[in-house]
């Protein structure tokens, strides 16, 4: 049997700005295996990102880097303190990114370029988007099937999506 190629929506994405600002750390558990990541200050070297498994530091860490945000608000609006910086983690590549992922099957965790070197093997393409691998679309239309949407989150969404408020 043919093993299933693995593609990018398959991970577990963790989005780094969120972790940092505003939950502080991330667990989660395959198998018997406990998967933590917490950020940190640490001396030298600004701050970082540590692994911890069944709560016992690991050798393995990324760096953080913070861009502030630039530019105004409309009508003398003003940035609250707690989000006035955006974090990105730094790749083994020494570039940016938002988000670390995480493999269950393989127990690997990296930024994209680890897991893809390559960026076009990250989506399916071609036959293997023809071969019965859902699209955003679909995926977005089974979920409105199963769980479905009230009227009042629809017409919210649909409001987000025209109005200029930062998402």
């Amino acid at each position: 049997m043919k093993k299933r190629r693995r593609y990018l929506k398959d991970l577990i994405a963790i989005d780094i700005n969120r972790l940092v600002l505003e939950t502080g750390y991330f667990e989660i558990q395959i198998g018997d295996i406990l998967l933590s990541l917490a950020p940190e200050r640490c001396p030298g070297k600004g701050y970082i990102v540590s692994l911890f498994t069944n709560h016992l530091r690991q050798h393995k860490f990324w760096e953080l880097s913070a861009k502030p945000h630039n530019g105004r608000l409309r009508n003398g609006g003003s940035i609250p303190y707690r989000s006035d910086e955006t974090f990105y983690v730094i790749g083994s590549d020494g570039r940016r990114y938002r988000h670390l992922f995480i493999d269950p099957e393989e127990m690997r965790i990296g930024v994209r370029s680890d897991f893809y070197p390559h960026h076009w093997q990250a989506y399916p393409r071609g036959k293997a988007k023809e071969n019965g691998v859902p699209t955003k679309d679909a995926i977005e239309k089974i979920n409105r099937e199963l769980f479905g949407l009230d009227e009042f989150t629809e017409d919210y969404q649909k409001r987000l999506r025209t109005s200029y408020l930062p998402r």
